[in-house]
Parts: C-alpha cells; structure tokens; sequence
C-alpha cells in the first residue's frame, strides 16, 4: 500500500515535535509539506523549529515548509512559552542542530496547492491554532473541499480546558479560525483533550527508553521534553506530559485508535468567559441542515501508546 500523503500545520511546541517524530518515522504517512503558524510560539520560531527537527532527523526527501499566520484571524496572538520554552523547544540549543536561514513559500499557497494536487488522497494533520486552514478556506473553498479529511487537534468537550475553565489552547488562540473550518462542510476529525487527556507519557518512562538507545536523537527528545514536563509537575503535580499532537497523527496512520461520533460542533468566539469553547450535543440531535464534524470520544490508549513509543525511539 502506498504512504497517505499528509500536510502537517503545526505552530511548532514541543508536542508537535513529537508529532513531527512520529510522521516521519511511519511508513503509512508520507509528509508532503509542513506549514507552520503562530501560536504556542511566534511563527518564525515555529519555521526555524520545523528545519531543526527535518535535521535532526536527517530527513533526506525534505517536504515543502511554508511559513503562515503571524496572528489569528481577528484577536491578539497568545503563546504558550511557559509550557514550550521561549524557543518552543524546551530552551535547549546544544541538543538540536542550529537553525537555517532559508526563504520559505506561504501557507495559504501551499495548502491550496497541495489540496489541488492530491485531492481526496491528502490528509491534513493540524495540530496549532486553525489560521492557516481558516485563510485557504476563504481564499479558494473550491479546492479545499478536495482535501480528503482535516485531523485537528482541539477542543475540549466534556471536560476542563486548558487555557483557562472551558477552552483547549487551539480553539482558544484563534476561535474564528476553528469556527469556520469546524463548519466548512469538510470532513474533519477533532481530536479533543476528552481523548489526549488520557495519553499522558511519565518523565521516567521518557528516561528509560532514552537511555535503550544511544543516538542524537534520543538525547534531543529527552532533553527537549524536560521542562514541558517540569511544567506538568509544578501546576498539575506530574512528571510527565500529555500527547496531544502526537495523537491526531496517530489518527491519521491509524482511523481505528479513536472511537467517534458525528455531530455539529460550535466554537464560541465572543464570549466575555467562554472564548474557543466548543459546544456539541454527544447526544447526536442532528438538524439536517447543520454540518457535523467526527469528534474523538474515546481513545484506544494501550495501542496508540505503543504506536508513540514504537515510532518515537525508532
């Protein structure tokens, strides 16, 4: 069977690195561009992240990278350096290959392209705020009905938010953007922190399998991961970290890790005390004229964490 063609659209933090390191290491995924946009960090940090981990990794058939949205939609840029470093990668230079200086296409562009080219085959794994795919839709709906699926990581349903009592971080960032690709018609799949809340990896679970093999690029993981994961420990009271972006490119290699449910799925983006929150009826009282999205209601957690570790550490 030939690799899924897939565009990945990250604002480039430390679990989307992750994510990075597990699309490239499965043969069921072949990356054929990475956009990046402004959200854990600002966007050409998100860029320069991007080439540290296509070296790290010594990525020879290199995807496209195009640089996108240096703000939402329509509100102030928040980041989230507390919990990804000021570089979006843990602070730690000396384990990662220094960055390049390169010119890079725009996202928007890319996107389009991309849909064009590989219509129903392709697979977009968003996994930062929801900007770039919010700009292609408004710009060309046309070609970005050809896309296959959109997997996006966002959204909080039934559970606590993590910015702030009821939004997850994405949705939060840019509401409008996910509003409007969450009601676009396309088929998307939302993985929500209902499901990457129960995929939590421990710091000495990082450390043990970092310590099986010898190469650079365990070291960088694990040193990259370190102060994501002090985070969770100081404000949650764990040494570990959730796999929020590594768990829609699981997704995407593999339908079958997530249990979903077809509804119609809001984002409120006005609310005084409710921005990026997501609201759905899981009771599935569908209005025939409504669009409805498939949302990750329960997750597979003892395979898609021997998917992560089996590909991370490869």
């Amino acid at each position: 069977m030939k690799p899924k063609p897939i565009l990945i659209d990250t604002d480039t933090g430390v679990d989307d690195a992750m994510a990075l390191v597990l699309a490239f290491n499965s043969p069921e995924l072949s990356v054929k561009a990475i956009t990046t946009v402004a959200g854990n960090i600002d966007v050409a940090k998100c860029t320069r992240n991007v080439e540290r981990i296509l070296d790290l990794l010594n990525v020879q058939d290199r995807p496209i990278v195009a640089e996108g949205a240096r703000r939402p939609l329509r509100l102030p840029l928040l980041r989230a350096s507390e919990v990804h470093g000021k570089d979006g990668l843990g602070d730690v230079p000396e384990y990662l290959p220094r960055s390049r200086k390169s010119k890079h296409p725009r996202a928007v562009e890319t996107i389009l392209r991309c849909c064009d080219l590989y219509g129903s085959r392709l697979t977009i794994v968003a996994i930062g705020p929801l900007t770039n795919l919010a700009l292609a839709w408004k710009k060309n709906p046309r070609v970005m009905r050809k896309v296959g699926r959109i997997v996006t990581m966002g959204g909080a349903l039934r559970v606590q938010g993590n910015t702030g009592p009821v939004a997850e971080f994405n949705y939060f960032v840019d509401p409008d953007a996910a509003h409007m690709v969450l009601n676009s018609g396309i088929s998307v799949t939302v993985i929500p922190l209902d499901v990457t809340h129960q995929a939590v990896v421990m710091r000495k679970e990082m450390e043990y399998r970092a310590r099986r093999r010898t190469g650079r690029v365990a070291l960088a993981i694990l040193k990259f991961t370190e102060a994501y994961m002090k985070y969770h420990l100081d404000t949650l009271g764990f040494n570990g970290g959730y796999l929020h972006d590594p768990m829609a490119v699981g997704v995407a290699i593999n339908p079958g890790l997530v249990k979903t449910r077809n509804v119609h799925v809001d984002v409120e983006s006005r609310g005084t005390y409710t921005r990026g929150m997501t609201v759905t009826d899981l009771q599935e009282h569908l209005d025939s004229s409504q669009t409805t999205v498939d949302v990750a209601v329960a997750v597979d957690r003892e395979r898609f964490l021997k998917l992560f570790h089996d590909r991370l550490w490869k």
